[in-house]
């Protein structure tokens, strides 16, 4: 007899699934994003910029697949530094 499987965290496996899809990436730079997103299958369809608030949006080679939102942030670059500077922000719809 099947039973389902328990996530020791206490979710269902459904919940931890969608939890891992809104997870965003950061970067530090436009060269290594653009890169990674054109990797994963993505093509240019939109870009608006005002002020120093720039964002692109992409989507991808089959409908399905969803759009992905890149944004631009004045934040730290990094967790262990006090730098700040732009961070490109992906994420996916």
């Amino acid at each position: 007899m099947k039973t389902k499987c328990k996530n020791p965290n206490g979710k269902s496996n459904m919940q931890v699934i969608e939890d891992a899809k809104l997870k965003t990436l950061k970067f530090n730079s436009l060269d290594k994003v653009e890169r990674y997103i054109n990797e994963l299958g993505y093509i240019f369809k939109v870009r608006n910029a005002f002020k120093e608030d720039r964002s692109v949006i992409y989507r991808h080679k089959f409908p399905k697949m969803g759009h992905v939102f890149l944004k631009s942030n004045y934040d730290y670059l990094s967790d262990t530094t006090m730098e700040m500077g732009t961070v490109w922000t992906v994420s996916k719809f």
